[in-house]
């Protein structure tokens, strides 16, 4: 019985995030629902090359993200967070120039700069979220 008790109180009380991490929890669960969304939307052509009709959903990833980032009050984790919203708000703006530079290479050429930027972006966002998961965990 004691060992049920404790079982239940341990879930309860000593596995919930702290206040300080649900907001962060926030933030990561609306960017894996929204990255699950984008998935979806994904076209067959290309997949690392988001099409026009992609736009918007990234739009929104990118303004959900940044909202989120201010619900955030732990300077250190607020920090991460603006950070990766910045990251994802540059990605974003990024879209048509990727887009422009890709459909007009040379077949065979190496990958525009635009595409390389955008690679480090995605590397920064995805670092940066993995701090907030590994803060919050």
């Amino acid at each position: 019985m004691f060992v049920v008790i404790a079982l239940v109180l341990s879930n309860t009380f000593f596995n919930r995030p702290s206040e300080e991490c649900k907001p962060v929890q926030a933030f990561l669960d609306y960017n894996k629902s929204q990255s699950d969304l984008i998935a979806s939307k994904e076209s067959d052509s290309d997949p690392a090359v988001p099409t026009v009709a992609e736009d918007a959903a990234y739009q929104q990833w990118a303004d959900g993200l940044a909202q989120r980032a201010q619900d955030i009050s732990d300077p250190n984790l607020a920090t991460t967070a603006v950070q990766v919203a910045d990251a994802a708000s540059k990605f974003v703006a990024m879209l048509p120039r990727v887009r422009a530079e890709v459909d007009t290479r040379a077949p065979g050429a190496p990958p525009p700069p635009s595409f390389l930027e955008m690679t480090l972006l995605n590397k920064r966002i995805g670092d940066g979220l993995g701090e907030l998961a590994d803060a919050c965990s």
